[in-house]
């Protein structure tokens, strides 16, 4: 049993230990059978992302040291052994964390066959709890970076290569309101430039779990050093034409890998740029492209619907975080009292 929760969320494990409660897999299993098997492991580990799977690995190792240093079974089925240990991690963490520390747990008691009751008035009780002691309100994680800003962002890349990448990146990461995993997976067969603009292909996105893939168009800018479509021109100009991620990993002496960039850097880059602009970066990530894009609409007026079209928004709540902000700036009592006030000295 010790060895079986040690490796249950191992990454080459996680997946056996599912399907040992679906197919009738003996210790030899059949050679007709390995290509079967195979398969349900491949579909198996699809069903979660990486990210999740890493995320669910994290949070159960941490529940498990919990549990082993106060002595109590990480796999009991217990809800107050849980109930306890969301009760201490609730002094560090958001309840919105404490929710998906929960889920984590709870497919580990699936995993091992052991039932889990999550609606425990216990359970209940600690979340509950938490949620009004900390309120369930969104911490904004990023602040968008305003289309305002781009006229004096762009002049702060220089004409490098790399330069001429990050330019490109920040760019049509703004247009085309990407997430950051999004940047950092496009190849250039994703891309189709046009006379009116350019076509991205996302086949896959956080949104997109199944895979349908989303089409998103960036029309181009009529000012040039402003355009996205012509900053991706320039760097593949730069870049070549050879297959592979559009964004390349970029070495110190500013030649490039044939590797994509990763996440970190989207935020790294977005970050320079703003201290460079002699703006307080640690307020800004790689997400502060997208959420600009859609604040920036927002403030020009922009309908909803273009908004969640552009950003791929499943919620129209989500979206419209993004449109009250705009209005409560447009229909600020303080702004028109303001603006009243001096025109009558």
């Amino acid at each position: 049993m010790e060895k079986q929760q040690a490796g249950l969320f191992s990454a080459a494990d996680e997946e056996a230990a599912v399907l040992m409660g679906w197919l009738p897999v003996q210790n030899a299993l059949k050679a007709e059978l390995d290509a079967v098997y195979a398969r349900a492991q491949k579909l198996t580990k699809m069903a979660r992302s990486e990210n999740t799977r890493r995320a669910y690995r994290t949070a159960f190792t941490q529940y498990e040291t919990w549990c082993r240093g106060v002595g109590v079974e990480p796999l009991s089925g217990d809800p107050g052994t849980v109930a306890l240990y969301l009760s201490v991690l609730s002094q560090k963490v958001r309840p919105t964390t404490l929710k998906a520390r929960l889920a984590a747990i709870s497919v580990a008691h699936r995993l091992a066959g052991t039932k889990l009751d999550t609606s425990h008035e216990a359970i209940r009780l600690i979340m509950r709890g938490a949620a009004r002691e900390k309120g369930l309100a969104p911490v904004r994680q990023a602040r968008p970076l305003h289309y305002s800003i781009l006229p004096a962002l762009v002049d702060v890349f220089e004409a490098t290569p790399l330069g001429i990448r990050n330019k490109a990146l920040v760019l049509l990461g703004f247009a085309a309101a990407l997430r950051r995993s999004e940047i950092a997976h496009i190849e250039l067969k994703h891309i189709n430039i046009g006379k009116d603009g350019l076509t991205l292909t996302l086949p896959r996105s956080k949104a997109d779990r199944l895979g349908q893939g989303e089409t998103i168009f960036v029309a181009r800018h009529p000012t040039k050093r402003l355009c996205p479509v012509a900053a991706v021109e320039d760097w593949i100009e730069h870049r070549g034409k050879k297959a592979g991620a559009l964004f390349l990993r970029a070495n110190r002496n500013e030649t490039f890998r044939d590797m994509g960039i990763s996440e970190v850097t989207v935020n790294r880059v977005v970050k320079a740029a703003m201290k460079t602009l002699g703006v307080d970066e640690s307020a800004y990530s790689g997400h502060s492209l997208r959420a600009g894009l859609a604040t920036s609409a927002a403030d020009a007026g922009c309908d909803l619907k273009a908004i969640m079209g552009q950003t791929r928004l499943r919620s129209a709540q989500q979206a419209m975080t993004y449109v009250r902000d705009s209005e409560r700036r447009r229909a600020s009592l303080t702004a028109t009292l303001f603006a009243k006030s001096l025109s009558s000295y």
